[in-house]
């Protein structure tokens, strides 16, 4: 008999500038030097080596600032604002959002508007996935992740990789499953043998597989599976009643199939460094009945830039 766990993703600127060729004046000398002051370039006679007449030096303002913009206002700053602080929004900053943070987004924080999250990767040594209630027992088998992986009683390695909302500097409020790995490489000993050798997985997603607000540390997902959760591989039987469950004797079957993946809620411990389950059913017929149950250890935590589908 064969046991099957196979349960099925700034701105634009611009720039003035003057060249401002001044005249000299004799400290105490007639007013004949109000008449010659188309030797200097001008025709204005103010002595600012422009054609307005204002003595600031430059010829479109007329507004005696002399810093060479259009606004009046004798700031200095290069723009026309008023403010002084070379931009156009009149808030100081240097940037048009009004919001004096010196990005374009309005909140304040200083860059453009991206939210951050937590990402943690959990190994999964310690799970525990187990097949029982087959016919006479024959077929009943716990296997644990744990090394060495490629021992008939052990399977994996395995991981799942969890994005939590950042709350006050700490992984907390939201939760997402971003991928699942597992592989399931273990063989049942009998009058039948049955290897089995998967590979298991679910995402990477960037928005999560599935989503939870964590109820103090427990998250239930919604939903509670992983979609697009794929197995890929082979089982191979060997022995007398191995055309009983379809398979022809020492002949490896392929598998490539894709659906639901069942879940349980996580219980995570404080600081997000551990989670556990409960044992749960991913699996049942009259053949046999498979269980998960999981227990994650974190090997890797980093904040990160989040995508906008988890920025709210």
């Amino acid at each position: 008999m064969t046991h099957r766990f196979i349960s099925p993703r700034l701105l634009p600127s611009f720039l003035l500038s003057l060249s401002v060729i001044g005249p000299t004046a004799a400290c105490g000398g007639d007013d004949s030097s109000l008449t010659t002051a188309d030797e200097t370039g001008t025709s204005s006679g103010d002595g600012d080596g422009d054609m307005s007449g204002d003595g600031d030096g430059d010829p479109a303002t007329g507004d005696g600032d002399g810093d060479g913009d259009m606004s009046g206002d004798g700031d200095g700053d290069g723009d026309m604002s008023g403010d002084g602080d070379g931009d156009m929004s009149g808030d100081g900053d240097g940037d048009m959002s009004g919001d004096g943070d010196g990005d374009m987004s309005g909140d304040g924080d200083g860059d453009p508007g991206t939210c951050k999250v937590w990402e943690i990767e959990y190994d999964l040594d310690g799970s525990e996935f187990e097949i029982s209630q087959t016919p006479l027992g024959a077929g009943d088998q716990l296997n644990v992740v744990e090394e060495p992986y490629d021992d008939d009683e052990n399977v994996g390695p395995g991981s799942f990789v969890v994005r939590f909302a950042d709350v006050d500097g700490q992984p907390d409020g939201s939760a997402w499953i971003v991928s699942y790995t597992m592989d399931l490489n273990f063989t049942v000993d009998g009058a039948t043998t049955i290897e089995t050798d998967l590979d298991q997985a679910a995402g990477p997603d960037e928005c999560g597989l599935t989503s939870a607000m964590l109820d103090g540390d427990v998250a239930t997902w919604d939903p509670l599976e992983l979609n697009d959760y794929s197995s890929t591989g082979t089982i191979t039987c060997y022995g007398n009643f191995c055309g009983l469950a379809g398979f022809e004797d020492g002949v490896p079957e392929d598998i490539d199939d894709m659906g639901p993946g069942p879940l349980d809620p996580f219980s995570f411990s404080g600081d997000r460094s551990t989670f556990t389950t409960e044992t749960f059913i991913v699996q049942q017929d009259g053949q046999s009945t498979t269980t998960w149950f999981y227990t994650g250890a974190e090997i890797s935590r980093q904040l990160i830039d989040a995508p906008d589908c988890l920025c709210n």
